[in-house]
């Protein structure tokens, strides 16, 4: 899994990413400067626990994929089976490039979880 994470960050674009399980544990990250790991594994945790039961409650299933954008840049959390992606792009980064390696790299790590 930490090989998978650190040829994604080599990606351009990409600031740093991380796997989290559905129920918001931190599984491994790759993040880095200018990133603060201690601030980005929370927000990345509390964002798949607040989305998934705003989901739940209104009878939706969970998020297979999802884009965050803000100010700092853009968060892409992508399915893994158990787990999430969680990618941290650069905000002006074209996302339909970037998206192929982050779904190549989802792949990897559902394969990796699964043996």
């Amino acid at each position: 899994m930490k090989s998978v994470l650190q040829t994604l960050n080599l990606e351009v674009g990409v600031k740093g990413s991380l796997v989290v399980t559905r129920d918001g544990l931190v599984v491994h990250q790759e993040i880095g400067p200018p990133l603060n790991p201690e601030v980005v594994g929370p927000v990345a945790s509390d964002a798949i626990k607040n989305i998934n039961g705003a989901l739940r409650q209104s009878g939706s299933k969970e998020f297979t994929k999802f884009v965050f954008t803000a100010s700092f840049g853009k968060m892409i959390f992508h399915e893994t089976g158990e787990s999430y992606l969680v990618v941290v792009l650069d905000k002006a980064i074209n996302l339909e490039m970037t998206m192929l390696a982050i779904s190549s790299a989802a792949r990897k790590i559902k394969t990796v979880s699964m043996e």
